[in-house]
């Protein structure tokens, strides 16, 4: 253990660089106040796979009243489960105090309706809140001051054996949190790592038990599983599992069929290459359903009937998670698709008309929606792109017409 210890503090004290210097700084006020603070979870473990840490959250000895004190523009936020932010620009740093479980006198004297949560707010050492996360490689800490390692859980030999493996029992920490089952089989497929056989086996098992946790944990999953690089790879792995049965019967009907499942995953693959911003939620999922009713609806559908098509509703709210106005912007925009198709009854059209169509709210999306369904031809894109860019800039357009 001291020779891996040793090699990824080698690895990490040259990644340095990639570390944000902000939380660099936050690390530096609570050490200089005489507090215990490491970078923890996520941002570290990536470095060591030598991925781009997407944040970096900071775990420290203070409590959170200490951290707001110490901690130029910092505020406590939650009511029960309290953590510290730090505003920096931009980004938000997350800062939490230790914690550790409660003992069973602790949570029994507690009311009834604060014991579910009761647990996350006993503050505790910095060993004691290693072994309350979920799976070894989110439980390092790491000092990028002093360049020191703290592993209590193992994490850096499944690290190198590209395992997933739970904190503890997999059965008993599944059933605390549903949402793990989906939390390993995503770090699996963004990571690119086995998952441990037991907790494999658990997983299967108590797939059933994700329709307890709450429908928002679920749908924050979903975007991450789209946003990942090998989205496709990362649904059939889901479909194997039994979660699609479990939680989203919708493509659990669709996966059983071959030709469907194979269609689809095609279209999910390709995705990236229309242009999405895929950081906006409504973009990421209206690509999404965009292809799903391609691949579900390979006669057509008309956009108006679809919005009053209650099993197709009820997928996306009750099984997606998404919102009405989320679900409002995407109807708006393949209704809006048709117009885009008539491109010889935009060009009859006045000024004002044309402009009016060419500042819809929905006409990037839309024209995004028609490429990648090929309702939209390539030589339609550009002809699209190019009015738009020109309606930007009058000068051009002048020039253009009078050619």
């Amino acid at each position: 253990m001291s020779g891996l210890l040793q090699h990824y503090s080698r690895k990490l004290k040259t990644l340095r660089d990639q570390i944000d210097p902000q939380a660099l700084q936050i690390l530096k006020r609570l050490k200089d106040s005489g507090y215990q603070a490491y970078l923890v979870g996520g941002g570290v473990r990536d470095l060591l796979v030598d991925m781009t840490p997407k944040d970096f959250d900071i775990a420290t000895s203070a409590l959170p009243q200490d951290v707001k004190r110490k901690v130029p523009y910092a505020f406590i936020i939650g009511r029960r489960f309290k953590l510290v932010h730090a505003k920096r620009g931009d980004q938000i740093y997350e800062i939490a105090t230790f914690r550790r479980e409660g003992s069973p006198e602790e949570i029994e004297s507690a009311q009834e309706g604060e014991k579910l949560h009761l647990e996350e707010n006993f503050f505790g050492s910095l060993e004691e809140d290693s072994f309350r996360r979920d799976f070894t490689v989110n439980s390092l800490f790491y000092d990028p001051i002093e360049e020191q390692i703290v592993d209590h859980c193992n994490g850096l030999v499944d690290i190198q054996q590209m395992m997933i493996r739970m904190i503890g029992s997999p059965e008993k920490r599944l059933m605390e949190d549903p949402v793990r089952i989906l939390r390993a089989i995503r770090l699996s497929q963004k990571l690119n790592f086995s998952i441990e056989p037991d907790l494999r086996f658990h997983i299967k098992n108590m797939k059933n038990e994700l329709k307890r946790s709450a429908l928002p944990r679920r749908r924050e999953e979903w975007v991450k599983f789209l946003r990942l690089p090998r989205p496709d790879l990362a649904m059939i792995d889901l479909f194997d599992h039994g979660i699609f049965e479990a939680v989203l019967p919708t493509f659990q009907t669709l996966f059983e069929n071959d030709d469907a499942r194979e269609e689809f995953l095609t279209h999910l693959r390709d995705i990236p290459k229309y242009g999405y911003n895929l950081s906006d939620p409504i973009e990421l999922f209206s690509a999404f359903l965009n292809i799903y009713i391609k691949v579900a609806y390979p006669e057509g559908t008309d956009p108006e009937k679809l919005v009053d098509d209650e099993k197709f509703n009820r997928f996306c709210r009750d099984e997606m998670g998404l919102f009405k106005a989320e679900l409002g912007v995407f109807f708006q925009a393949l209704q809006f698709k048709t117009a885009l198709k008539k491109r010889d009854s935009y060009m009859k059209k006045g000024e004002r008309r044309r402009r009016s169509i060419l500042s819809h709210q929905t006409f990037g999306l839309s024209v995004m929606l028609g490429l990648q369904t090929m309702d939209l031809s390539p030589h339609d894109y550009v002809f699209w792109m190019a009015e738009y860019q020109n309606s930007l800039n009058p000068m051009v357009s002048d020039k253009n017409s009078n050619k």
